[in-house]
């Protein structure tokens, strides 16, 4: 008895795992149909959906260009009459606007008048019979065009008119047209059955539609609303107020303070859509049902299979690789056996070789880090100390077995635990610190950098590594550097001056007349002094600027004036090229700072870019400035700054490989030491295909207390 139930019980496996191969391959199979059925339904009604909205918005926008490019045609005819007016008397200002005015039908009426709104002469049809001249002074749309200095539109919706007004410097102009001929040249058409377009403006007045009958509740229309709001293009759906769906799409019309709108019913646009919805329901239940067969096969081949590879499988995860997989099939699984038995061969190789393997490159790793002349010192998450050589545990007197202790409680050194705690609190992925100390009787200079350690597998943060590397021969080669560079320039100023004001004496011909040839060669060489001087000037001046000696003047200034003043006085270079100048801003900017320092990154940015920009070419001066920074750019139309040194052209002596422009390479780091004085920075920026463009910003609202500048808002 107890046989027979053992063989029943191995047969009731056998048969609930089948069901579950069958459930789960049948339940893999028709899930997938049943949600691709669905996404591609859902994807084909978007399909039809997507070009639907795109049509309405494209139309939209076609009809808002339309109108726009009527009012840029009016635009264009205005500024030529202001233009060719300006040279004529009044006779010859009424015969040409009559004139104008009779080529262009869609015109009814031009007038001109003073600033105040006050007509003075004006021109209209015959059919028009108001000669009277108006006073405009109290007109909405006049004095916004007057005070923002920008043509304004106005129509009205229940007249044939369309009013323009012209702001110019000393008079304005004023447009009267058709609105019935200026509409009339825009397309409005239906769009199927029940599409409308219309034009409405901002108090949703219907200024043009396609279909008068179908827009009579347009008041009532949410979307009039929201396109008169967002002032942008957009696609949309809404209800109205008897349940209907519609399909709708706008763009604003900024320069008549309109929207053109896009209805269509969503029946009416989507009647291909769902007529296909229907059949393509019928092909995913037919697909589902062809489905089951296929699983129930499935079920049957793959259960026994697999039930072998998971048993092998659970023997190799306990560390056992004596057993194998036997699999008679001849298919895929039969494959996946041997494949798997060959795995586990691989895989008892591979323990007993990893053992060794690891334990050499153990010995390989200590032996670099214990035998280099760096400190390297490897921390985890929490700051503990993991591993460090003999060099880092000397300068920071770490005592050995202090492995998983706090890092920082490791430091015997009390000068240097400040310093590596300020690090590792800044939490950058690459800060560095310099600290100097005093090891056998001299001072060395070492940095400190930290760096994250990244797993390549995992692409994660698993701890960090520091790096201590002795500096001391590039300090003393940086300090003698200084010192010879002061003290060369200190020697060579006062003769190179001597020099200058001895040329400067005979160019007055104080000791005697001189010949034209005699004052060439003079004037040659006090150019040349001058320009020495000044290259000895630069070197004195960056030296009392990196020792933080800048006395800094503050007042409050108008940054255009001495954008103005620095053109002026470097014109004369550019003349030899022909460049010209120009300044983007005429509006006072009235920012506290050194009017002479500020005047100096002026010149020196001016002179840079004189430099590089060719023959005939254009410098542009910019202003802007937001709640807390004044900007400021000089931009050039030369070839331009590699994209390899825009970050190293204000480094001292740092100049471009290639470029043979002259000097010494100080003027843009004094540009620099200038910004930075202010609290502010100055960078170079470079577009493809353009000039360079080198910008600085100070802080608005700087003050002085005693030697300190600081910021007030």
């Amino acid at each position: 008895m107890r046989f027979i139930n053992l063989k029943m019980f191995k047969f009731k496996l056998k048969i609930n795992l089948f069901y579950k191969f069958l459930m789960g391959i049948g339940l893999a199979s028709i899930l997938p149909i049943l949600f691709l059925g669905y996404f591609l339904i859902g994807k084909f009604q978007f399909a039809l959906e997507t070009p639907i909205t795109e049509l309405h918005l494209n139309l939209a926008e076609n009809i808002k260009n339309s109108i726009e490019k009527e009012i840029h045609r009016v635009d264009k005819n205005a500024i030529f009459l202001a233009d060719i007016m300006g040279k004529m008397d009044w006779q010859s200002r009424q015969n040409t606007m009559l004139s104008f005015l009779n080529t262009e039908p869609s015109i009814k009426e031009i007038s001109l008048g003073d600033t105040k709104g006050v007509e003075v002469l004006k021109i209209n049809l015959a059919s028009e019979k108001n000669d009277e001249l108006e006073n405009f002074s109290n007109n909405e749309s006049f004095k916004k065009a007057i005070e923002t200095g920008i043509r304004q539109v106005s129509i009205d919706p229940y007249h044939d008119d369309i009013i323009v007004f012209y702001p110019f410097a000393n008079f304005f102009m004023k447009f009267k047209v058709k609105k019935s001929d200026f509409f009339n040249s825009i397309n409005l058409s239906n769009i199927g059955s029940d599409g409308v377009m219309v034009i409405v403006n901002s108090q949703k007045r219907v200024l043009a539609t396609s279909s008068k009958a179908e827009v009579e509740d347009i008041e009532s229309w949410p979307i009039v609303v929201q396109a008169l709001k967002n002032l942008s293009s957009a696609a949309t759906s809404f209800k109205s107020s008897d349940g209907r769906e519609y399909l709708a799409a706008y763009s604003y019309v900024p320069s008549i303070s309109s929207a053109v709108i896009i209805r269509q019913g969503r029946n009416d646009a989507y009647k291909y859509a769902l007529s296909m919805k229907k059949e393509a329901l019928l092909i995913v239940l037919l697909s589902v049902i062809s489905v089951l067969p296929v699983a129930y096969f499935i079920s049957r081949s793959m259960s026994a299979p697999i039930i072998k590879v998971t048993e092998a499988a659970k023997k190799v995860s306990l560390g056992d690789f004596n057993h194998s997989v036997e699999v008679k099939t001849a298919d895929e699984l039969r494959d996946l056996a041997d494949t798997f038995n060959n795995m586990i061969r691989q895989l008892k190789l591979y323990s007993e070789m990893q053992i060794e393997k690891i334990l050499k490159e153990r010995k390989n790793t200590q032996a670099v880090l214990f035998s280099t002349e760096d400190g390297i010192i490897m921390l985890d998450l929490q700051y503990n100390l993991q591993l460090i050589n003999r060099k880092a545990s000397s300068l920071l007197k770490i005592d050995d077995g202090s492995e998983n202790s706090n890092f920082i409680s490791a430091i015997k050194e009390d000068s240097l635990k400040s310093i590596f705690a300020d690090m590792l609190r800044d939490n950058s992925s690459s800060s560095s610190k310099e600290f100097e100390l005093d090891t056998h009787g001299a001072k060395r200079f070492f940095r400190a950098s930290l760096s994250e350690i990244t797993l390549p597998d995992k692409n994660e943060k698993s701890g960090y590594l520091i790096a201590i590397y002795d500096i001391t021969l590039a300090k003393d080669l940086e300090r003698i550097k200084e010192e010879f560079l002061h003290s060369i320039t200190h020697d060579l100023r006062n003769p190179m001056g001597a020099i200058k004001g001895f040329v400067e004496f005979m160019l007055k011909e104080i000791p005697g007349p001189i010949t034209p040839a005699q004052k060439k060669m003079l004037i040659s060489m006090d150019r040349a002094a001058f320009r020495l001087l000044g290259m000895i000037n630069n070197i004195l001046d960056i030296a009392k600027m990196e020792a933080g000696k800048m006395d800094i003047n503050l007042s409050e200034v108008d940054l255009v004036d001495v954008a103005k003043k620095s053109v002026e006085l470097m014109e004369s270079l550019g003349e030899k090229k022909k460049i010209k100048f120009e300044i983007l801003e005429n509006s006072p900017f009235i920012v506290s700072c050194d009017p002479q320092l500020i005047e100096r990154v002026f010149i020196n940015l001016i002179g840079n870019a004189i430099k590089f920009t060719p023959e005939n070419g254009k410098i542009m001066i910019g202003m802007r400035k937001d709640r807390e920074w004044f900007y400021s750019w000089v931009e050039d139309t030369g070839e331009g700054i590699p994209k390899d040194y825009l970050s190293k052209v204000f480094e001292k002596f740092d100049q471009v490989k290639g470029q043979k422009a002259g000097g010494t390479g100080l003027g843009l780091t004094i540009c620099r030491h200038i910004s930075r004085a202010h609290l502010g920075e100055i960078w170079a920026e470079q577009d493809e295909g353009k000039g360079a463009r080198l910008v600085f910003k100070i802080p608005i609202g700087l003050k002085k207390k005693g030697d300190r500048l600081y910021v007030s808002r």
